[in-house]
Parts: structure tokens; C-alpha cells; sequence
């Protein structure tokens, strides 16, 4: 019989999570809301789902925002959930869940899904970045997701692009962040940037909107600029982009043009990574949850 695992997805807003098993089968589909009110119940929370089929699964394993030590089972900080800070989630869990659990961050575990099953699993140098509310991602070097000194390689929302550090798009995050580009929509189409979603600004881009089109081209400009100057700095074989905007074929098309751009401007000769739209999309975190248990337990 298969071996199951529960794999969780922590987001901002929701809980996600499936069991998947060694024949990577995903079943059990579903999501909670994510708790805000302290660690007593954020545990509850995940206890809860453990309990739901704790006559089924042989492990938990867990993509969470923030800075983790997976080594350890430690959330050095928790991204959204603000009241996480050095905490050890893993030893502190398996008091109520009693099975191999391990832990790592949601983009890493992105990376990771990529790297064994995906768009990267043919290279050993690739990028992976998951454009959202702000810019998630990760390295994988020699087969590996890059974990850094201090658990935080790939932290690339927060790579300042000015000195005015008080400024609201100062970091990579604040120029190609989703908000930011809603906002672009909005100030040209003179509407309330609450009132819009990204499918409506792919929709305008999809039916010619000159507008939405030039926002676009601009937004792109910049994200092109910094994969430009990743592939310098690291060389990596392949560029893989996520996140839900990725699914849009405008948006690597225009990206792919840009990046053209400051390739033929540059009077140097570098090679050109490969860009491309990740294989996984909202499956992407639960997968390379499961294998990075996998990996460290043996499964």
C-alpha cells in the first residue's frame, strides 16, 4: 500500500493541504482558514488537520512562510504570521502529532518541486521566482535549493533598487509586486485599484488595451531588468517563473522581449538563461513539501 503524507501549504490567507503518496497521488484536496491570533492557535489549526486523517498518514510536511531552518524544525521568523519568531515548529507540533514532520519555507518549497519533478529537473543551475504579492523564489545550485548561511537565499522582494529606503517601491517587491501592477492598471484606467484583479488586467491586455498593454511592457521592463542582472550574478541555466500571474502567456511573452532588450543593449557577451513558466502552480508548495520529507526522513 502507498505511503501517505499529509502536506500543508501555509498562505497568508489559507491553510492548504492534500495527502500525497509515493506514487506522488494527490487526493484529499481542501483548506482552512489561516489563524492570526498567536501560536496556540495556529497549532490547534494544524493539530486539527493531522487529526482528520491520522489513521492514514505516516508524516506531515509542512511549507510555511518565512525565514526556516529545515535542518532544525525552526521558524526563524514567519513571514505574514508575525507572532512566529524563532519558534520550533517541528518539536513543538510532534506533541500532538506524533509522526515524522519537517518543514520548510513556501518558496523554497516551490524551488524544490521544480528541481525534482518540474521545469528544473534537468539542470543543476536555475531560478525560480513566484511573483505574487511580492517577489518569492529561490536558487538551486547543483541540483540543490540554495539555502544560504542564515536560511535566507532568495529573499528577492527585499533587493533595494534605490536609496530612498522610505519610499514604498524601493525594493523589488514594492516595483513588481502584484499591487504594483494592479495599481499601474488602475491610474491609467482611472479606477479604484481595490475594485481590480489581475484577471482583469490580462483580460484588457488579451482584448488590445493600448493602456493596460504599455503598463504591462513597463512592469515587465523592470522584472526583465533583474532577472538580467540574476543571470549575471549567477548563471543559472534556467529561469522559471510562478506564481498565479504566471499562467498568463502575455506576461512571459512580454517579459521574454524585455529581457531581449537589455541583452542587445549590453555591449558584453552573456549567455542567455532560458525563462519559463513553472509546471506547478497552486500544487507547487504541497509538492515540494513532500519532498523535502521525503528527503529528510527517508520515505
Amino acid at each position: 500500500m502507498a505511503k501517505e503524507c499529509l502536506c500543508i501549504d501555509v498562505g497568508g490567507s489559507a491553510i492548504k493541504y492534500a495527502l500525497i503518496d509515493d506514487t506522488r497521488t494527490i487526493s484529499e484536496h481542501g483548506q482552512v482558514p489561516t489563524p492570526y491570533d498567536g501560536i496556540p492557535a495556529y497549532l490547534a489549526a494544524l493539530t486539527d488537520l493531522y487529526r482528520q486523517f491520522a489513521e492514514k498518514i505516516e508524516g506531515i510536511a509542512l511549507s510555511v512562510p518565512g525565514i526556516i531552518d529545515s535542518e532544525n524544525g525552526v521558524c526563524i521568523t514567519g513571514g505574514a504570521l508575525k507572532f512566529i519568531e524563532n519558534f520550533p515548529l517541528v518539536t513543538e507540533l510532534q506533541k500532538t502529532c506524533p509522526v515524522p514532520i519537517a518543514v520548510m519555507n513556501d518558496a523554497k518549497s516551490a524551488a524544490l518541486a521544480e528541481s525534482k519533478q518540474g521545469v528544473l529537473a534537468d539542470c543543476q543551475d536555475g531560478i525560480v521566482l513566484i511573483l505574487g504579492t511580492g517577489i518569492g523564489g529561490a536558487l538551486v545550485k547543483d541540483g540543490q535549493v540554495h539555502m544560504g548561511k542564515h536560511f535566507s537565499a532568495g529573499e528577492f522582494s527585499f533587493i533595494t533598487l534605490s536609496e530612498n529606503v522610505d519610499q514604498g517601491a524601493c525594493n523589488w517587491a514594492g516595483v513588481n509586486g502584484n499591487p504594483r501592477l494592479i495599481g499601474m492598471v488602475a491610474n491609467v484606467k482611472k479606477l479604484d485599484p481595490k475594485k481590480l484583479t489581475g484577471h482583469d488586467v490580462f483580460r484588457w491586455a488579451g482584448e488590445g488595451d493600448e493602456k493596460v498593454l504599455m503598463v504591462l511592457d513597463q512592469f515587465t521592463r523592470n522584472l526583465a531588468r533583474m532577472i538580467f542582472n540574476l543571470q549575471v550574478i549567477f548563471d543559472p541555466e534556467r529561469v522559471a517563473i510562478g506564481g498565479g500571474i504566471s499562467r498568463q502567456p502575455l506576461l512571459l511573452e512580454y517579459i521574454r522581449r524585455n529581457l531581449d532588450y537589455f541583452y542587445d543593449l549590453n555591449p558584453m557577451y552573456f549567455p542567455k538563461a532560458e525563462v519559463v513558466t513553472c509546471k506547478f502552480f497552486n500544487e507547487a508548495n504541497l509538492i515540494g513539501a513532500y519532498e523535502n520529507l521525503r528527503m529528510r526522513m527517508d520515505f
